[in-house]
């Protein structure tokens, strides 16, 4: 399975390269605002206000429910109690919500959502891979409402693990992958069943080379890398496991963060605070809910291996 590689993230580069990077996708002044910071001394972005600079993610719980209109109050994943009813059982893992605060750059922004998981299929488990294209400016959320990612996840006794990063693609050259990812048949998320399927290793397989082909090519930069496991047991410092959904943030530093002092907005789909203004911050929301799902059928079909094969002589 294809590694995430936190140290790859925009929140680990110097000042300067920072500005760089800026300047060479458009942003001018932007890339004068860091170099002017970088006189005083070096890791100034954060206190900028540069919020795709953070490197720390928090994540919050929703219980599942109706929505009422209302702001609905979001606690610590840490917080929630275990469902133990969901070993065994299959389950449905949607893209909910993706609210941009600030990403690299100006105007609309092209980004690549690359989502990993773990079905376990009886005794053996499998590596899971979904990505798609998603388009956004800054201060918006984008087009997706319950988009699926996985259908008919085996959950095992041990829980979950699920990895999610964002890579910002500035490289025009790569419209031709883009153009596949966007299309229909990456949309649909990976439908699976709860028996080993043997084609899935390829699948996950061309789906990660997508992603890593984008990653190395230049001014493509990865923004966000989430790692969150979500299990059954009762201690007090890992997230449980249950329907409902999950408000991945991503902040200053972990530490800081309260719960109590933000709210979900079923109308915007959105973070907000006590008085309904939007979080400055970058969030993804995915959701977790019963599947109803029995067909084996993959997101990942040979029109994506279009796309490697053009990312590969591009």
């Amino acid at each position: 399975m294809i590694e995430f590689d936190e140290q790859l993230s925009l929140a680990y580069r110097s000042d300067a390269e920072l500005a760089d990077y800026l300047e060479a996708i458009g942003d001018e002044e932007g890339a004068r605002e860091l170099r002017a910071a970088g006189a005083r001394g070096q890791g100034l972005a954060r206190l900028l206000g540069k919020v795709y600079t953070h490197s720390a993610h928090v994540v919050g719980y929703i219980p599942e429910g109706r929505p009422t209109g209302e702001l609905v109050p979001i606690k610590s994943a840490f917080e929630a109690e275990p469902d133990h009813s969901l070993v065994g059982s299959q389950i449905k893992v949607t893209l909910d919500a993706f609210q941009v605060a600030q990403y690299p750059g100006f105007g609309q922004h092209t980004v690549l959502f690359d989502f990993q998981g773990r079905d376990q299929a009886g005794d053996e488990a499998q590596d899971l891979q979904f990505a798609t294209v998603l388009t956004i400016n800054d201060n918006d959320r984008a087009a997706v409402n319950g988009v699926p990612i996985f259908t008919g996840l085996t959950v095992p006794r041990d829980g979950l693990s699920f990895k999610a990063r964002t890579i910002l693609i500035a490289n025009k050259g790569d419209q031709t992958i883009i153009d596949v990812l966007q299309s229909s048949a990456f949309k649909d998320g990976l439908k699976l069943m709860g028996q080993v399927q043997p084609a899935l290793p390829q699948l996950v397989s061309l789906a990660g080379g997508i992603a890593q082909n984008l990653l190395r090519r230049e001014w493509n930069e990865q923004v966000q890398l989430f790692d969150l496991g979500l299990d059954f047991g009762a201690g007090q410092t890992s997230a449980r496991l249950r329907r409902g959904s999950y408000v991945v943030v991503q902040v200053p530093g972990a530490s800081m963060w309260r719960w109590g002092s933000w709210r979900f907005d079923p109308h915007t789909m959105s973070v907000v605070d006590s008085d309904g203004k939007a979080a400055p911050y970058n969030v993804i929301v995915f959701g977790i809910t019963e599947s109803a799902s029995g067909e084996a059928r993959s997101a990942m079909r040979a029109e994506g291996q279009t796309a490697l094969d053009a990312s590969r002589h591009a």
